[in-house]
């Protein structure tokens, strides 16, 4: 897929790619935001993996990493170029 386009990943998204952190990717209390993926490992379950993501906004400064437990089926993807 060419970059730039947003879609739904039934597997783990290669690192570089941004993700939209949201409720409908299971992430709950954090708002909605575009994150960068530093690295992610596969979850306990089936659809679900281990995030570890920088905010967009943030990337140029003082990034901080935080690690998201998400659900695939509910995450949207940009690939990395």
């Amino acid at each position: 897929m060419g970059q730039g386009i947003v879609h739904r990943r039934v597997k783990v998204p290669p690192a570089g790619s941004q993700v939209f952190i949201s409720p409908a990717a299971g992430v709950h209390g954090q708002g909605s935001f575009w994150g960068l993926l530093v690295s992610s490992t596969d979850g306990l379950v089936d659809d679900h993996a281990y995030l570890r993501v920088c905010r967009i906004e943030d990337v140029d400064g003082d990034a901080t990493v935080r690690t998201f437990y998400c659900r695939l089926s509910g995450l949207l993807v940009k690939d990395a170029a």
